[in-house]
């Protein structure tokens, strides 16, 4: 984003106080039309603002608030005055001749103290995402203020706190809104903040399109409903056999369920066949509760090389969930990655994989894809799981490129990265999926789109966007669902 608003200021000519002007305005808007629904609420509002562009932002708020007559409107400045001539302070000049009251944390305390604890609406603009490591003194302490008050909080591009840089602990806003200006911020999305931002506006700032769309960069947020667009196309003379079919292996002795659900699961995501392939003690307990799946006793310790298992028949394959850990899968995992047929690998097959006792660890192709949780990942990349939740975009790409193949990193925030270094977020936080099952039901849905034609790449986009919207369905239906009531939901959803 930095880069953005330099360019467009050297290369554009556009000036920085416009921008910054037209930011506020927007921002403002944004509130008016979507936090308060064009209802001007009742009560004090309070811009808590630094000295750099956030807190110019801010400035322009308060005084279109003063302007409009919105309500009581106050400014607290958490770090003194900003300079006289910078475009801040050419914005807080035109404030001070409003009258709107204005006050500074450093002289006034007692005073700016009471506008935070007594304000109704606190929009904060103190620090944006330039920060480095932790909020000081006296920043920090505003920031403890602003989280104790009983007003709701707009943070303005980031919750001051927030940055590349943030690890657990860090003092940060505690925010009900975050106005993302121009473009969403990688930092809002990370495992240890997104739930410090509460809900995310996305405003858009006058920069020129070629800017904002700019092929170069690597990042993108994955829309909720973008597996519309995604899921491959069937013609009406289509049969079983031209949808695809799909090998499963997975499920042992006393972890059939996952094996039921990614095998129905990807059977409901319209691939035409499904064959799961199953440990000989479990198959008894999972063969008569499927119908629709092929259900085939496998017995590993048969024949460990390429030969054993004849893939012609199939367009992709799925391995891993309740598959266990013994070695022969571990056997049968390094066949089954040998063959050139494209896929999925979750679950135990991440394990066995991240033990290192698999010969195909070193390139994986650009066939399959990995779908960790962060646990599962951290012994995949060979980090600490504090690592991963503190930079998870940095090590899934650079995960995603040492084993060429997609990475589907499972958390509130998912992120999806590839080999050739791009990466996706899906914003879709929803409690009621982290159940048992689900990520076997992810796992099968991806698996589809694998088997169906699609490519790694856009068979995880598919899977985690279709997944996460069969998850709020079931949640409005059914409340804390179990995950076998997402299985059926997937039939209708992509039928429509």
């Amino acid at each position: 984003m930095a880069r953005i608003d330099r360019l467009t200021q050297a290369e554009y000519v556009f000036p920085s106080m416009i921008l910054m002007e037209d930011a506020g305005v927007k921002a403002w808007s944004a509130v008016r039309r979507v936090v308060w629904a064009s209802r001007a609420p009742r009560g004090r509002h309070v811009f808590v603002a630094g000295r750099g562009n956030n807190g110019g932002d801010s400035f322009v708020m308060a005084r279109q608030a003063a302007v409009e007559g919105a309500a009581p409107a106050a400014i607290v400045l958490a770090a003194g005055r900003p300079p006289a001539d910078s475009d801040p302070g050419r914005m807080l000049a035109m404030c001070d001749t409003l009258g709107i009251e204005c006050v500074d944390w450093l002289e006034q305390r007692d005073r700016a103290a009471a506008l935070v604890a007594e304000a109704d609406w606190l929009f904060d603009g103190i620090a944006g995402t330039g920060i480095h490591g932790a909020l000081q003194r006296p920043q920090s302490e505003v920031v403890e203020r602003i989280n104790a008050s009983r007003g709701r909080k707009i943070a303005l591009d980031v919750p001051s706190g927030i940055g590349d840089e943030f690890r657990a602990g860090h003092p940060a806003v505690r925010a009900d809104f975050t106005l993302a200006m121009g473009l969403p911020k990688l930092c809002l999305y990370l495992p240890r903040t997104r739930a410090l931002c509460g809900r995310i506006l996305v405003i858009p700032v006058g920069f020129p399109q070629a800017l904002v769309e700019d092929p170069d960069i690597p990042g993108e947020l994955l829309g909720p409903r973008s597996w519309r667009t995604l899921a491959p196309y069937i013609p009406p003379d289509t049969h079983k056999n031209k949808r695809g079919h799909l090998a499963v292996f997975a499920g042992s002795s006393g972890t059939t369920g996952a094996a039921w659900l990614c095998a129905t699961a990807a059977a409901r995501s319209r691939v035409g066949l499904v064959t799961l392939f199953i440990d000989p003690d479990a198959y008894p307990i999972v063969a008569p509760k499927l119908t629709s799946v092929m259900c085939r006793s496998w017995d590993l310790t048969q024949g460990r090389d390429r030969g054993a298992w004849d893939p012609a028949p199939f367009s992709g394959v799925l391995v891993g969930p309740g598959w266990g850990l013994s070695e022969d899968k571990a056997r049968w995992l390094d066949v089954l990655l040998s063959l050139p047929v494209p896929g999925v690998l979750d679950a135990d097959a991440l394990t066995l994989l991240g033990r290192g006792t698999t010969r195909a660890r070193a390139d994986l192709a650009g066939r399959w894809v990995l779908t960790p949780h962060p646990g599962e990942f951290a012994r995949l990349a060979g980090v600490e799981r504090d690592a991963v939740l503190d930079e998870p975009v940095k090590y899934a790409l650079e995960t995603s490129a040492a084993l060429n193949a997609v990475i589907v990193l499972k958390g509130h925030c998912t992120i999806v990265a590839s080999p050739a270094g791009r990466f996706w977020i899906l914003d879709a936080a929803n409690p009621a999926l982290a159940t048992a099952g689900s990520g076997d039901v992810l796992a099968g849905i991806i698996a589809a789109g694998v088997a169906g034609g699609l490519g790694p790449v856009e068979a995880a986009l598919f899977g985690v966007s279709l997944h996460a919207h069969v998850g709020r369905i079931a949640a409005r239906r059914a409340g804390w669902f179990l995950a076998e009531d997402l299985v059926p939901l997937l039939s209708r959803v992509l039928w429509q």
